[in-house]
């Protein structure tokens, strides 16, 4: 039987939620049936992760946002190797791929839509051009993949037609993710003592994920809960202002940061619960890491949150950008942990039955039968 080759094209300058759900991804879809490749317009971090788990990578290095070459190298490789489907994900990748993929002849183009690109960029000037290069090359896509139901309504709304769009939660390997492990070894290396109650977020520090809003939420809750506790797991540009605010805010013990970790189910063990402020989501990984450990997570009322979590009984939801919310939800989870507990385990159950790797892989795999 000869195989579906596809190619998926992706930025890959950075490891965020799209590259990892693709290394997920790729390690579910059926090998006998399909031949993935992966092209990456940046050197690392990505490239070198999609080498380990055996899948050819193909580097196009970009100079600058106005670097077209890769256009004209992607599309000769897509005529050399014969790929069926060209799939892409985020908007530099989106453009570059479809204009390749358009180039080369490839009639079969998915586009996988991970966030709402409104709030990946801080400068207004950044938000037009890149929604200009998307909506400038989108007819050229014949299929969407959206990661949340809240997402297709965004795009349905932009007007994408429905027919074109499916959403496919993303899912978990769930054999990575152990809820038995001890959170002990993470406290010892922080020295944490045992009377702390220990909340964790762990995003890129960057002002869409809602640090701010979050450490003002903390230093309310203090005064009620003094020992309490929060990890900031992660690296990004905001780290130093972030640093800063603790000290006004005089909770420079109450915050570690622990910058960027890649043993994040280890930290999660040692929480007793995690916290996701954010602003704006497409379906955080974060939030899907957190429950298959059995921990309860604190998040808002933002893009796919509300398909994964259901209020108070395997989460806990509050508005976006109300800090006395926030708080009052950090004080209520704090003085009730047997009830946290509970709901961690709900939690668990939620991933299991709704959100694996497997299935995500499953259903994307039917999208590439059906075009074909």
């Amino acid at each position: 039987m000869r195989r579906i080759k596809v190619l998926h094209i992706i930025g890959g300058g950075e490891f965020g939620g799209a590259e990892q759900h693709l290394l997920t991804l790729i390690r579910k879809i059926d090998r006998q049936e399909f031949d993935i490749h992966i092209a990456c317009l940046f050197a690392e971090p990505l490239a070198s992760l999609v080498d380990k788990e055996g899948f050819p990578v193909h580097i196009f290095s970009m100079q600058s946002k106005f670097d077209w070459k890769p256009v004209g190298n992607l599309a000769s490789l897509i005529k050399r190797e014969g790929f069926h489907i060209v799939h892409t994900h985020g908007v530099r990748a989106n453009l570059i791929g479809r204009l390749a993929a358009r180039r080369a002849d490839v009639g079969h183009i998915v586009t996988t839509v991970h966030s709402v690109l409104a709030f990946d960029y801080n400068r207004w000037i950044d938000r037009w051009i890149n929604r200009l290069c998307e909506n400038t090359t989108r007819g050229l896509t014949e299929c969407f993949i959206t990661v949340c139901d809240k997402l297709a309504v965004d795009l349905a709304a932009e007007g994408v037609s429905k027919e074109k769009i499916f959403t496919i939660h993303n899912g978990l390997e769930l054999e990575k993710y152990n809820p038995d492990v001890s959170g002990n070894p993470i406290r010892q290396e922080f020295t944490i003592a045992g009377d702390k109650i220990v909340m964790g977020i762990i995003a890129r520090l960057h002002p869409v994920k809602g640090h701010t809003c979050l450490l003002d939420a903390l230093s309310l809750a203090v005064k009620k809960i003094p020992n309490l506790l929060l990890m900031i797991v992660g690296t990004g540009p905001d780290r130093a202002m972030l640093e800063e605010k603790c000290r006004e805010l005089a909770l420079d013990r109450n915050v570690i940061f622990t910058g960027f970790r890649r043993d994040v189910p280890d930290i999660v063990a040692a929480l007793d619960f995690l916290v996701l402020p954010s602003l704006s989501e497409g379906l955080s990984l974060t939030i899907m890491e957190g429950m298959a450990m059995k921990k309860p997570v604190l998040a808002t009322e933002v893009g796919g949150t509300p398909e994964i979590i259901t209020h108070l009984v395997d989460g806990f939801l509050v508005p976006p950008k109300d800090v006395e919310s926030l708080a009052a939800g950090i004080t209520q989870l704090s003085g009730e942990l047997e009830k946290v507990r509970d709901m961690g385990l709900a939690a668990r159950r939620t991933i299991e039955e709704r959100f694996t790797a497997a299935l995500m892989a499953e259903k994307t795999m039917g999208i590439y039968r059906n075009l074909l």
